[in-house]
């Protein structure tokens, strides 16, 4: 390691003493003999076009490049209005290098006898819009779009595949414009090849009324759009893969796709059991998250959070690819504009998935003058299918009426079994209970969603009238078994008492909603317009279960258990009316306004103990304002601040315990008050096309009224109540930072990027508040090197820190650490062979005993191209070489400290082939456009 250092700052210090050279010019029109002002300069090497530096002229023409090092170079000019020019030159001494005048030929003037093809900036901002020319950043053959998204500046892919981009979550990937298999991004990142790749822009995408309108309604999607090259835009183009592998190790993929126009056609498949995910499992809980999103209230993102309950039992969180997956998925897309009134998306997917997971959890418990432990293990097998039709019908009545409909349906159904013990301790570690349980649950359910957008311009520029209503029917029943065994303890570590379950269940759900909304709006002033908004919701949900007992006399489980039965009816409304102004200024974007909402929520529980009614009023004005300031053409600020409201739901609401865990038993408290939450998004890009250099800075800072919390009381058999009530104080605050510069000595690019969250909150255990401050610094770093046109390297580091203190804890302190080193190199070898290998080194420290490790992550291939157009590629790939995989996770923002170690993929060994249906083979995505000098 020392050597290389060395070797590095002998580099370093050879390279900081070579020559340096100031490159003069002027640009001048071919006819009038005039500077040409504003030009664009581009300099590029002329052995492989690496971007060396970036200016513009000045309104005289003249433009100057400094710090340029002797060697042969290409100097690209462009400017709107001419043709662009190249002209070839060399440096070999002096201190100046005078190009004199450059000669540019007038568009408007000149036939066009030679055409330079565009050589684009990698990273620009139009409008508000960042976009990234793919053909400037490498990616290996056969790779996928995921593989270039992680090569740009402020764009993110995590290992479970969720993308961020400038510390925002994406939530929808489409290809020119269009839907490509709704809203999962997966789909589009993991099975569209980045050879077919022109450009990625990253924007927010606002509402369809809000597009409509011109108001920032405050719904909108973090978006990625996939332009596709011209080639690809007239033709079929796709890839099938099949692989076998050791360890009954397998994997298959196909993607065809044929566009020509306006229409757009593919079809993917999948199938794997090495953990390769296509596709996202988002309508696994859907029925939760459309009462959630139908009982959202107010302006404002709809975030919806899956709760650990939720998780576990479907066995989601902890590791980002927890468990050993089997996957089944495919589907078919088709885009077209039908006629010349009609634009069509429409698109069909099915997928199966399997996963087999065994979690170990350790907990630690918190109390007001001890604490306690917790352990846990459990074995998982799970069997989820989903089929979902989403359509997008946009209609042009005529040129002042459009309607548009957006009907989806989704079918699910879910096969659970899990087999789980678990054990309590005190502080001193005597046993206070354990117990062990084995449950099956199998449910199916459907989810039917439509908007329908009726927009009108009326007679006068900025006046419209809209229409919205958005409709839900969802229905879900199931059944299923629990068994189980727990055993108390006293003191002395003597048996106290025993209980036993064994009960079937029968559960049955539904919810019908629907959102109407109506807006108008007016100019007013030059560069101004107002809003005028309505609306009304409604929402009714019904949920039942039926438990029965095991009947010892004749072997059935039909002896029902009134504590644990009960029918649940729901309904929650709103209306609200609304008022905004915007105004837009060359150097600004303005808006202002607020809603006055009354919402009401009625519950009647039926059980046959206890019946429970409950009856809620809520009054709220829930103000928001944007401002978005155009500092220059590539330099944006845009802050916005939201007000909503969060119902509690009939559950949170109803005073029936819920005895089902009969170590956690739940009870609603119908005093419950509805949050006021509070939100402030921040967002500043800083984009130097010119010198490549990025700057993107995110923050958000939620503060929450009335927070729904939970209150757990524990006695001395470990068995706890918990109850939710409200609370003060609570907010959290996040940012992220990710700036990029070109080393152009190491023909290299740096990001160096950091995330910070922080939380204050409140939970109450035993009638004590714990509140709880958690902090957590993510710093990274990425170095990516292209020492020739054929080989890839890149190198990381990143560390995450985290800082959890308890009111009610003595020590009141809680500090872990996880570290990251990761190296990859892609090398273009000789005879079409290609090499790539990436190490990543992880080290856990300051965790429970057995629940830290240095875990190194070694994965291999080596691949060579064959058949003609290199049409195929056979590919033998290494996975964990090392076979020291493991899957840990710490959660500290509860009322517990909690580590988890889940069962993952070890070691495998893969043959594959790919068969590409394009004359262009399987190069790589780089081969187009300007290549930046990392």
């Amino acid at each position: 390691m020392k050597k290389i250092f060395l070797l590095a700052a002998i580099f370093l210090t050879i390279t900081g003493l070579a020559q340096k050279v100031t490159v003069t010019g002027i640009a001048i029109d071919s006819l009038s003999r005039q500077p040409i002002p504003n030009a664009t300069i581009t300099l590029l090497l002329n052995s492989d076009s690496s971007l060396v530096s970036f200016t513009m002229g000045n309104d005289n023409g003249r433009f100057e490049l400094k710090d340029i090092r002797f060697g042969e170079y290409r100097l690209l000019i462009t400017h709107i209005n001419y043709y662009n020019r190249i002209t070839t030159f060399s440096i070999k001494d002096g201190n100046i290098a005078d190009l004199g005048n450059v000669l540019m030929h007038d568009r408007s003037k000149i036939l066009s006898e030679v055409t330079i093809s565009s050589e684009a900036p990698p990273v620009t901002i139009i409008d508000d819009t960042i976009q990234y020319n793919a053909g400037s950043f490498r990616t290996p053959p056969n790779a996928n779009v995921e593989q270039l998204l992680k090569k740009l500046p402020g764009v993110k892919v995590e290992k479970d595949g969720t993308i961020k981009a400038q510390g925002e979550k994406v939530n929808r990937v489409l290809v020119d414009g269009k839907e490509f298999f709704g809203n999962d991004p997966k789909v589009a990142i993991r099975n569209l090849p980045a050879d077919a790749i022109d450009k990625v822009q990253v924007y927010d995408r606002q509402s369809e009324q809000a597009q409509l309108t011109g108001f920032d309604d405050g719904n909108y999607e973090k978006t990625i759009n996939l332009t596709l090259k011209k080639d690809k835009k007239k033709g079929m183009f796709g890839k099938a893969n099949a692989g076998v592998g050791n360890n009954k190790r397998f994997e298959g993929k196909f993607n065809l796709n044929s566009f020509k126009g306006a229409r757009q056609m593919s079809a993917i498949a999948m199938a794997n059991n090495t953990n390769a995910e296509g596709f996202s499992f988002m309508d696994i809980l859907n029925f939760k998250g459309e009462l959630a999103k139908m009982q959202m209230g107010g302006g404002g993102n709809m975030n919806i959070n899956i709760t650990e309950e939720d998780a576990a039992a479907f066995g989601l969180g902890g590791s980002n690819n927890p468990g050993i997956r089997t996957t089944w998925g495919s589907g078919f897309n088709y885009n077209n504009i039908l006629g010349n009134k009609t634009d069509l998306q429409s698109n069909f997917f099915y997928n199966r998935y399997d996963p087999n997971i065994e979690s170990h959890i350790q907990r630690q418990y918190f109390l007001p003058d001890s604490s306690y432990y917790y352990s846990q293990n459990s074995d998982n097998n799970n069997i989820n299918s989903n089929q979902r039709l989403n359509l997008n019908v946009f209609y042009q009545l005529d040129s002042m009426n459009t309607i548009r409909i957006i009907p989806s349906l989704n079918l699910q159904q879910t096969s659970n079994s899990s087999f789980t013990d678990y054990q309590t301790l005190t502080e001193n570690r005597g046993i206070t209970n354990e117990g062990y349980s084995n449950s099956f649950a199998d449910n199916k359910g459907f989810t039917f969603r439509n908007e329908l957008i009726y927009g009108r311009k009326l007679n006068r520029k900025g006046r419209t009238l809209s229409f919205s209503l958005q409709t839900s029917i969802n229905g879900s029943n199931g059944n299923g078994d629990l068994a189980s065994i727990n055993s108390f303890y006293k003191t002395d570590g003597s048996l106290l008492s025993k209980d036993t379950l064994d009960q079937r269940n029968i559960t049955a759900a539904t919810l019908t909603g629907y959102t109407a909304r109506v807006a108008f709006t007016e100019r007013i002033f030059k560069r101004s317009l107002i809003e005028l908004s309505i609306a009304r919701s409604k929402t009714n949900s019904t949920s039942a279960k039926n438990t029965f007992d095991y009947n010892v006399q004749n072997g059935k489980h039909d002896q029902e258990n009134t504590l644990l039965s009960n029918n649940f009816e729901n309904s929650y409304g709103y209306v609200h009316g609304g008022l905004r102004l915007r105004t837009q200024k060359k150097k600004y974007i303005f808006s202002v306004g607020a809603v006055w909402q009354q919402a009401y929520l009625d519950g009647k529980a039926i059980a046959t103990i206890k019946d429970s009614l409950v009856s809620k009023t809520f009054k709220n004005l829930l103000p928001s304002a944007r401002i978005q300031y155009i500092i220059s053409k590539f330099k944006r600020l845009s802050i916005n601040y939201t007000a909503s409201t969060r119902q509690p739901d009939i559950a949170q609401l109803q005073p029936v315990p819920d005895n089902s865990n009969s170590l956690n038993i739940k009870e609603g408290n119908p005093n419950l008050r509805q949050e006021y939450n509070h939100n402030i998004q921040a967002n500043l890009n800083l984009v130097s096309p010119y010198k490549n250099k990025n700057l993107f800075v995110f923050f958000t800072l939620q503060s929450t009224r009335n927070k729904i919390v939970n209150a757990d009381s524990i006695n001395a058999l470990g068995i706890k109540r918990t109850k939710p009530v409200n609370v003060n104080g609570v907010y959290n605050i996040n940012g992220n930072i990710n700036y990029s510069i070109p080393l152009r000595f190491l023909k290299a690019t740096i990001e160096v990027s950091s995330n910070i969250s922080y939380y204050n909150g409140t939970q109450f255990i035993n009638s004590n508040s714990n509140n709880i401050k958690a902090l957590t610094v993510g710093p990274e770093v990425r170095l990516d090197i292209n020492p020739t046109p054929k080989i890839n390297l890149s190198l990381g580091t990143a560390l995450n820190f985290s800082n959890t203190k308890y009111s009610l804890r003595s020590s009141g302190e809680t500090k872990y650490i996880r570290q990251e080193f990761n190296g990859s190199v892609d090398w273009e070898m000789p005879n079409l062979f290609f090499l790539s290998t990436g190490i990543t080194y992880i080290i856990n420290s300051q965790r429970a005993p057995g629940y830290n490790g240095k875990i190194p992550l070694w994965n291999a291939s080596l691949s060579k191209q064959v058949l003609r157009f290199n049409r195929g590629e056979i590919r033998l790939s290494a996975v964990d070489l090392l076979n020291r995989n493991i899957g840990i996770n710490r959660i500290s923002n509860q009322n517990y400290i909690e580590d988890s170690r889940v069962n993952t993929l070890k070691q495998f060994f893969l043959l594959s082939f790919t068969y590409s249906l394009s004359k262009t083979g399987l190069n790589n995505a780089g081969g187009g456009g300007m290549r930046i000098m990392r």
